[in-house]
């Protein structure tokens, strides 16, 4: 398919224009005013970078860039399926695993021609590691998925992406741990507090702010090595020791000062790590020796994804001398060894510092206001620059600058800088599309791309991971209806293009879709999830707060007089105790009330449980997704938490029909819709789909994460002998996935240059009816989403196609005058009287391209 009307310009590397727009960036996002020379340094440094890698670049990559026309950039995105896949998802006894990869997509879906690779650099093995997202090196392929070579020839021979993560390295990243080792320009790479100024902007609220989609802490503890070299060269046993000898006559047992030595790590609600955690079974043996119960001082954490007991301290401990006390030192005594300890602790076991870990306790972020963490993220950014790629996915990119005081996410700074990145690419890489990866609403992507200032040329699309499954569990598809209605609001351009997912490596963002569904569908999907064996994972909300219009929108779903309601459980919700007349006034009658002043509605003091908090809006504990509301309401307003991802396989997001040939006759039409659906845009599936593979509730239990749950690693012998059997779900499935994604990436209706998809308006909420059309190519996917025979009139003319953009729909005079031919069965469907009659049996699904 040809652009016309468009001159073709041939490609120039370095172009001084690029050049120049990069200077100019990093001068506007750093002011002399306030960082001095920085912007002129690291332009410097990056434009070096820059003309590093085209020269070094292979001859063979070089003629690939040089043949690119500027003027269609689509013609990087073929329509080709992509298969989302760790470099282990499949391994075999003693070969990389990439190879293992490569070799299993040849013989088993040898339709596959776009391969998306996540994470495949250095990581630290057994411990967590975020499912690989937590890198030691971002620039060097973990040696057992390969090397370096693997990794470009995999790349060189599909249509493929690769991750960089950009906001964070792994803590064993050599830089982290020189700085821990003394270095402090090492330091300078990651965002580092001592722990007075720590404590200092913590009290002045600087980070009340920072929005994050986690509940573990902020900044994670860690201690430096000793600035004495004596106590430096000193083991724990040796430590302990010299800790006696500064306290003497006094004399504390080695399993308390053990304790002592990683008290501000307990006390943060960290994860420990292995040797942390080392120290907290011999103190809690030597507490029951003594006659003491540990759990007098310890109580487990609620937040914590760990395999070993999440042990903090229970709430009366606050200081050095409340654990003395709580272990059985006497009370004057304990002052007098507490303050001893503390003048020396820092001298015996090193600094305590607080580092900024927005994902986790192992990852910690990358400083992108110096220039050494600026040339850090140049340096690792320049490798995947040098690779034959056409597709770069920046990993969690609105992380990626830092401000006190601020949400520390999708600051201005942090557009201007991605912007860079995609200069970079048009500079030296003009093949590479720039795959922006933001976790939000649809509504926010679609914002996002509409920016013409700095519109990213693609970004991740989560909302059908939740909208999906919904849709089957209900039969109702009306809600797809709201896809298109959200999508007509936002005039992205047409060359932009959204990476489009049914199913994820991490759980089903919530967030995605909090746009398109409210919040009894939410607590509805959870219930599944639930049932089924999944979990949620929540983020941080101020507890005991919410805002009017969200808890509207909650009584409105599960059919609650929002006052009323909202009087039984809130504190002066109308705003009398402002003064602001207008408060009031704003939250009356039965509309949806707002603030501008961002006031909240603050939860009676009174209500501390959920089974309170139950009683007062009159719900019934015992009745499936009303209880499962209730949950979701007393997790956000008493104890401060909102659920963020659902951690599941796809299979196990719909309700269990007890029939495995049914579910996989529903998993095939679940992926039927979903490509329907996302049309023009890059079409995904996750590996584990291919198959249809369960929930691994093994793997999740070993390593204590809940995103585990869907991260299966197979074994070649396992996962091919599933395969093989064509009676089996898993070979079923896999039958069927490659059939669809040989019907669907031939189909040149889902062309990138093509329309949006649109969902046809007809009368049987049970069927869903998406339209597709690129040029005079036009395709009708329908799909019977529900285990009972349905039967549908498909209309033929415009004003029944509830488009996602305009033109789509069944308006074209070859619907009413030709047959349509069902591309998974051969039968061919002729239109009578303007419409289109079709039976479909439970789950059924229809490709349908007219002849």
């Amino acid at each position: 398919m040809t652009r016309k009307g468009k001159k073709n310009t041939a490609w120039q590397p370095l172009s001084e224009d690029v050049t120049d727009a990069v200077d100019d960036l990093f001068a506007e996002i750093y002011p002399e005013s306030e960082y001095g020379r920085l912007a002129e340094d690291i332009s410097d440094y990056w434009i070096e970078r820059l003309e590093s890698v085209w020269r070094d670049k292979p001859k063979r990559i070089k003629n690939k860039d040089l043949s690119f026309q500027p003027d269609d950039p689509l013609s990087r995105v073929p329509p080709r399926t992509v298969v989302i896949a760790y470099p282990d998802s499949i391994h075999r006894k003693n070969e990389p695993t990439l190879e293992t990869l490569d070799q299993f997509l040849e013989m088993y879906f040898p339709c596959v021609g776009g391969l998306h690779i996540l994470p495949a650099c250095r990581i630290a093995e057994g411990r967590f590691n975020d499912g690989y997202f937590s890198q030691v090196e971002r620039n060097r392929i973990h040696e057992p998925f390969g090397d370096n070579d693997t990794f470009s020839r995999l790349t060189e021979s599909r249509f493929s992406m690769a991750d960089f993560v950009l906001n964070h390295v792994d803590i064993d990243n050599p830089w982290f741990q020189a700085f821990l080792e003394g270095d402090d320009d090492a330091g300078k790479r990651f965002y580092v507090y001592s722990g007075s100024s720590y404590r200092k902007l913590a009290a002045s609220g600087a980070f009340d702010a920072v929005f994050r989609p986690r509940p573990f802490p902020l900044f994670t503890v860690f201690r430096r090595q000793p600035a004495d070299e004596l106590f430096a060269r000193m083991d724990m046993e040796e430590k302990c020791a010299a800790v006696n000898d500064i306290l003497a006559p006094d004399h504390l047992d080695p399993t308390i000062i053990g304790i002592l030595s990683i008290f501000e790590k307990i006390r943060n609600d960290q994860v420990l790590l292995d040797e942390d955690y080392t120290h907290i079974p011999p103190f809690r043996k030597y507490l029951k020796q003594q006659g003491l119960d540990p759990d007098n001082i310890f109580r487990l954490s609620e937040i914590q994804e760990t395999t070993n007991p999440p042990y903090i301290f229970a709430s009366h401990i606050r200081s050095i001398p409340d654990l003395l006390i709580a272990a059985g030192i006497p009370v004057p005594d304990a002052g007098r060894i507490g303050s001893t300890y503390e003048t020396y602790d820092q001298a015996v076991f090193g600094e305590t510092v607080h580092v900024l870990t927005t994902f986790s306790h192992v990852q910690a972020d990358v400083n992108t206001q110096t220039f050494e963490g600026l040339s850090m993220l140049a340096d690792d950014f320049a490798w995947y620059l040098g690779l034959d790629l056409n597709m770069l996915r920046l990993d969690a990119a609105d992380y990626a600058f830092k401000k006190p005081y601020t949400s520390c996410f999708g600051l201005p700074e942090v557009k201007k800088l991605m912007k860079i990145l995609y200069l970079s690419m048009v500079c030296v890489s003009p093949r590479i599309v720039a795959n922006l990866e933001v976790n939000d609403r649809l509504s926010a992507v679609l914002s996002r791309m509409s920016d013409r200032d700095a519109a990213p040329p693609m970004m991740y699309d989560f909302h059908l991971p939740c909208v999906l499954p919904l849709v089957f569990n209900t039969g109702n598809t009306r809600i797809l209806e709201r896809i298109g209605k959200l999508i007509r609001q936002y005039n992205t351009p047409e060359t932009s293009i959204r990476f489009s997912v049914a199913e994820t490596h991490d759980g089903k963002s919530v967030r995605g879709s909090m746009d398109l569904l409210d919040f009894s569908e939410r607590a509805s999907l959870a219930e599944t999830v639930m049932q089924n064996g999944g979990r949620i994972k929540y983020k941080k909300t101020p507890a005991g707060q919410c805002s009017p219009e969200e808890f509207f929108a909650v009584c409105r779903d599960a059919g609650l007089d929002f006052r009323k309601t909202a009087d039984r459980l809130f504190d002066v919700p109308w705003g009398e105790s402002s003064g602001d007349s207008s408060a009031g006034k704003s939250y009356a009658g039965d509309s949806s009330p707002h603030s501008e002043s961002g006031a909240q509605l603050i939860l009676k003091e009174e209500i501390r449980t959920k089974e309170e908090l139950a009683e007062r809006i009159n719900a019934h504990l015992g009745d499936g997704a009303t209880s499962t509301m209730v949950d979701l309401l007393a997790e956000k307003l008493i104890n401060g938490r909102e659920p963020y991802e659902l951690c599941c396989s796809t299979r196990e997001a719909m309700i269990r029909l007890g029939d495995e040939t049914l579910e996989a006759k529903r998993f095939l039409s679940f992926y039927t819709l979903a490509f329907a659906l996302m049309g023009r845009n890059v079409r995904s599936i996750y590996f584990n789909d291919m198959a249809g593979l369960a929930n691994d509730l093994h793997r999740m239990r070993q390593t204590g994460e809940y995103r585990d749950i869907k991260r299966t690693r197979c074994s070649w012998e396992d996962l091919t002998k599933k395969l093989a059997d064509p009676e089996n779900i898993h070979g079923i499935i896999a039958g069927g996935i490659r059939q669809l994604i040989e019907i669907a990436d031939a189909d040149p209706s889902l062309h990138p240059r093509g329309k949006e998809a649109g969902v046809v308006s007809q009368r049987n909420p049970a069927i869903a009816v998406v339209s597709n059309r690129a040029g005079i190519a036009e395709s009708l996917v329908v799909v019977n989403t529900t285990a009972r025979n349905q039967a549908a009139d498909i209309p033929f003319g415009r004003e029944t196609a509830e488009s996602y953009s305009s033109g789509a729909g069944t308006d074209s005079g070859s619907g009413l005058n030709s047959g349509w031919a069902d591309r998974f069965s051969g039968e061919v469907f002729f239109p009578h009287e303007k419409s289109l009659r079709v039976s479909l049996p439970p789950f059924g699904r229809l490709w349908l391209n007219p002849v």
